[in-house]
């Protein structure tokens, strides 16, 4: 299901929470909607899913105004959407089974289906065999599976996930969003991933919007985004993933007042050492690698370029010229 959004705007007394945001969210995509905390995140996502109403704009699923509906037209149509939340908000007082059930009890399905939607559910998500499991038994990743399989039990439409990894630690983030990888191509689903993990959007997501102070800075594929950022919210959120990601190492906290951006097989070509004959530059590196994102490798070098500002700009209009994007500190350059 395709969702548009057109002009929302939400507003908690002075607080412009969503101001003027605009978006298309591709049908059978994974979308993802990063910002810090405060960005509005979580205020858009609560729009888009019909949570809150806008106080300007219109949202559509597909073709259908979705935004102005009725109260019954309204919860029929919100029992189409799964939401996924970081901290899991399962009943303690239910098992595993149990809590996936819960939805279609709702929806007054009969015991028989629930029972074998349910089995097929836990199959799913990898958790056969543990339906009778208290939910105090269950790891963090546990837990957010069977949130998975709950949001899964009425074959929604569309899933939101709103932080659902931000709980959980590195190895089991990768787990998750594997699953959701899988379950998204299985089911054909739209899934928007609200995030403030730069590396969930590279690990799992087709498309980004970055958000900032309740406006969208950038948006578009995010091998793309991550290749050439434009906003300076972008450039940040990536050098905090450079800093903290193995497959980027940084061996020097000091200078570095270039950022060299390469794509796809430039990352094999020996860039460097030909710029460096071609014009005589000499390149202290602080930080390099490889990332891989949606099957793209996306490399980075950090570093600085001397030995004096005529081979400094000899090299950089090399390496522009050979399709690298060179970004310097302080000035927002790029190219």
């Amino acid at each position: 299901m395709e969702i548009k959004l057109k002009h929302l705007r939400r507003n908690y007394g002075a607080l412009h929470a969503v101001d003027d945001v605009s978006l298309d969210i591709p049908s059978n995509t994974i979308f993802g909607i990063i910002g810090r905390s405060g960005a509005g995140k979580s205020t858009l996502v609560r729009l888009i899913s019909m949570l809150e109403r806008p106080d300007e704009g219109e949202v559509y699923y597909d073709d259908k105004r979705v935004d102005n509906l009725e109260k019954k037209e309204l919860i029929a149509q919100r029992r189409r959407i799964g939401m996924i939340f970081q901290n899991f908000n399962l009943f303690s007082s239910r098992n595993a089974a149990e809590n996936i059930a819960y939805p279609m009890e709702i929806c007054g399905q009969e015991k028989k289906e629930i029972d074998k939607r349910v089995e097929e559910l836990l199959d799913i998500v990898g958790l056969s065999g543990r339906g009778k499991a208290p939910i105090s038994t269950l790891s963090g990743g546990q837990k957010q599976r069977v949130a998975i399989a709950r949001a899964l039990a009425v074959n929604p439409d569309i899933l939101f996930c709103d932080e659902a990894t931000s709980a959980l630690d590195p190895q089991t983030t990768r787990s998750i969003l594997s699953l959701l990888k899988e379950i998204q191509k299985k089911m054909n689903l739209t899934v928007v991933m609200i995030t403030h993990q730069m590396e969930v959007v590279r690990d799992a997501c087709d498309y980004v919007a970055v958000l900032d102070a309740g406006r969208i800075v950038e948006q578009g594929k995010v091998a793309d985004v991550f290749a050439k950022p434009l906003s300076s919210t972008t450039k940040d959120f990536l050098s905090n993933l450079t800093n903290m990601h193995e497959s980027v190492v940084r061996w020097s906290e000091y200078g570095g007042h270039f950022t060299l951006r390469f794509r796809g097989s430039k990352t094999d070509a020996p860039i460097i050492s030909t710029v460096s004959n071609e014009t005589g530059a000499i390149f202290n590196i602080r930080a390099a690698g490889v990332q891989n994102v949606n099957d793209e490798e996306i490399g980075i070098i950090v570093c600085d370029i001397g030995p004096d500002k005529d081979k400094q700009e000899l090299a950089i209009a090399s390496l522009r010229d050979k399709g690298i994007i060179v970004e310097e500190e302080g000035n927002g350059q790029n190219a």
